[in-house]
């Protein structure tokens, strides 16, 4: 829980949900389903099920780490972004920890990896 991470001085790090640019398991999971989206055909439940295999037994290391070097890349782009923002833009915009309130305010991934 965010108390107990408190008490002992570890920042919780969250992503926003089903945001495939930051999370890598949403980029896998895009993969996965343009390949069945591409190789069925006949619509059959086996079939989905078997192209699922299939793909998950031919993804490798090579992939699944270009998945978190896609995401590292987009991070870095974000945090530049933002100390743009911060330093250049508008320096006296407010700090999130400052704000009160606690709002909670991509399939197609093909050529993003290397």
């Amino acid at each position: 829980s965010d108390l107990a991470a408190k008490n002992f001085d570890v920042e919780i790090v969250r992503i926003p949900v089903r945001h495939c640019v930051l999370n890598p398991i949403e980029l896998a999971w895009a993969q996965l389903k343009n390949y069945v989206r591409e190789n069925n055909t006949r619509f059959h439940l086996t079939d989905v099920h078997n192209f699922i295999l299939e793909y998950m037994s031919a993804v490798g290391p090579e992939l699944c780490e270009s998945y978190y070097r896609h995401v590292k890349k987009a991070e870095e782009s974000f945090k530049t972004a933002d100390n743009f923002i911060e330093q250049i833009i508008d320096p006296d915009l407010e700090d999130e920890s400052d704000c009160e309130s606690d709002d909670d305010d991509c399939d197609d991934l093909s050529g993003v990896f290397d």
